[in-house]
C-alpha cells in the first residue's frame, strides 16, 4: 500500500508559507493606511476601579522588559500633589486626625469628582494638562526639530515594541526611536479624549517634532464579583482612601464611580485606534 504523502493535520505543514494575491492586496492596503510614528501615546480609558493603573503597570513592565523607553504619567498622582495639605471637601464622617492624614497625601473624596464642583473641576483639568505637558516634554527629549521628518520616519512604535528593536529603559538615557508614554487617567468623555489628541497634534506642529501615534485602551468591567475585588484592592492601596475605614472608603469609591458614570462616554469612533478589554480577559475588541 502506498504511503500517504499528506501532512498530519496537527503537525502542520513543512511547506513554505504562501500568500494568495487577494490576501497580499488587503495587507498592502492596510500597510498603506496604517500611520507610522516614532513615538506612541497609550491613553487609558475607564471608570474608577476598572484596573486602568493595573494595566498601565503591566504594560510598562512588559515594554521596558522588551527594551523600549516607556514611562507612565498617572494623573491621580498629579492631582494628589496639587491637593496636598488642602482641606478635603465634605468629609463629615472623618475626625481631625483623619483629615490631617488625608491632607498630607492629597486625598480627595467623591465630591471632588462632582462635575457641579466647579473649583475641583478646574483643578482636575489643570492637573490633567500638567501631566500631558510633562508627557510631551518627555517624548520630545532627545529630538531635534531640524532632523524631524514630515512623515515621522519609517518606524512604528508599537511594532518595534513587540519586536524588541530598541533597548531603552524607563529611567535610562532617552532614545530617538520607540518612545512610549502611558497616560493613565479616567479620560471618560469624548471631550477629554479629543483634547488629548488635539494637544498632541498642536504640540508637534508647533515644535516641528515627528507626529505622535495615539492608541486608546478602554477597560470595561460589569462583572459584579470582579468589580468588588477591584474596589477592595483600590481602597486598600490607593492614597485617596488614607485615614478612612474600609466601609467609609468603599462607600466613597462607589459614590465617585457613580459620579463618573453620569458623564461616561464609551469609545465609539472607529476612526480611532483603540482596544477594549472586557472584565480583564473575557473579551477583547481591537480597532485599527
Amino acid at each position: 500500500m502506498k504511503e500517504s504523502t499528506k501532512t498530519d493535520y496537527y503537525d502542520g505543514s513543512a511547506e513554505p508559507v504562501s500568500m494568495t494575491s487577494a490576501a497580499t492586496r488587503k495587507l498592502e492596503k492596510r500597510r498603506i493606511l496604517t500611520k507610522t510614528s516614532q513615538r506612541l501615546v497609550v491613553v487609558l480609558v475607564g471608570l474608577p476601579g476598572r484596573g486602568k493603573s493595573f494595566i498601565s503597570r503591566k504594560l510598562h513592565a512588559y515594554l521596558t522588559w522588551r527594551g523600549n523607553a516607556c514611562k507612565v504619567f498617572n494623573v491621580g498622582r498629579y492631582r494628589r500633589g496639587a491637593n496636598r495639605h488642602a482641606v478635603p471637601i465634605s468629609e463629615e464622617n472623618t475626625d481631625d486626625s483623619q483629615k490631617q492624614k488625608r491632607g498630607e497625601v492629597g486625598a480627595c473624596d467623591a465630591n471632588f469628582f462632582d462635575t457641579n464642583n466647579k473649583e475641583a473641576t478646574k483643578l482636575r483639568e489643570e492637573v490633567a494638562m500638567m501631566a500631558l505637558e510633562d508627557m510631551l516634554q518627555w517624548l520630545d527629549s532627545g529630538y531635534d526639530s531640524k532632523d524631524a521628518t514630515s512623515n515621522g520616519g519609517n518606524s512604528n512604535a508599537l511594532r518595534r515594541a513587540l519586536s524588541g528593536a530598541s533597548n531603552s529603559s524607563n529611567d535610562g538615557p532617552d532614545r530617538r526611536e520607540s518612545k512610549i508614554a502611558i497616560f493613565d487617567a479616567t479620560n471618560s468623555t469624548k471631550e477629554r479624549r479629543d483634547m488629548i489628541m488635539r494637544t498632541c497634534k498642536d504640540h508637534c506642529n508647533k515644535s516641528g517634532t515627528p507626529p505622535i501615534g495615539i492608541i486608546f485602551i478602554e477597560t470595561i468591567c460589569d462583572d459584579k464579583e470582579l468589580l468588588e475585588e477591584n474596589y477592595l484592592y483600590k481602597i486598600r492601596n490607593s492614597p485617596d482612601f488614607e485615614g478612612l475605614s474600609e466601609e467609609q472608603a468603599m462607600e466613597d469609591l462607589k459614590m465617585r464611580a457613580a459620579k463618573y458614570e453620569e458623564r461616561y462616554e464609551t469609545i465609539d469612533d472607529d476612526s480611532l485606534s483603540y482596544v477594549k478589554i472586557f472584565n480583564f480577559s473575557s473579551k477583547i475588541l481591537a480597532n485599527n
